[in-house]
């Protein structure tokens, strides 16, 4: 059990494309504004997880299905990193027009989600209640929200400085999106 959650919680915090996001959101909007983006990670974290747990056996024997997601996932990324490139903070209430719908889609492409739900889903052997895959499921979702919402709020603590430094920030984001790019082809 100490093994999963070590997982689960490790990779509901540590950044990936989600959570830099929401700190990106959290930054532009504030907290409650971003709230929307949130929900829309939530969703797509549903959709991710049912996915896998319907088709598992065929993610792990179609490499094709990885790949695509992988380009088209990569691609996102590109353009998310250009679109906060381009940002200023008088920007805030167009930086992400459509956040819920950005949200969910940002988590249907993103690789790391897939190898979280994969992973956690059906690698851990858990004895009892706790290894039953709806619980698993719950849990992982549960983490997941308050990691990427722990992103929004960091992003919302730091709005003060990033009116100021807004240019350098947003750089270090538009930077880390490009990594997460590379890093989902290594």
């Amino acid at each position: 059990m100490f093994g999963y959650l070590l997982f689960v919680i490790t990779m509901s915090f540590t950044p990936g494309p989600n959570t830099i996001m929401a700190m990106s959101e959290g930054q532009q909007k504030g907290f409650r504004r971003s709230l929307t983006f949130n929900w829309g990670i939530l969703l797509g974290m549903v959709i991710v997880g049912g996915i896998i747990g319907l088709f598992a056996n065929y993610f792990q024997q179609n490499q094709l299905v990885i790949v695509a997601i992988k380009v088209i996932g990569a691609g996102y990324l590109l353009y998310l990193a250009y679109h906060i490139l381009r940002s200023a903070p008088d920007s805030a209430a167009q930086a992400t027009t459509h956040p819920f719908i950005t949200g969910t889609f940002l988590q249907t492409m993103n690789v790391k989600v897939y190898l979280y739900f994969i992973t956690g889903l059906s690698t851990f052997s858990i004895a009892g209640l706790w290894g039953e895959i709806p619980v698993k499921f719950g849990l992982m979702l549960l983490l997941g929200v308050l990691g990427t919402m722990t992103w929004t709020l960091a992003g919302q603590l730091l709005q003060q400085v990033y009116q100021r430094h807004y240019r350098s920030i947003n750089t270090v984001i538009a930077l880390l999106l490009c990594f997460s790019a590379y890093d989902i082809w290594r």
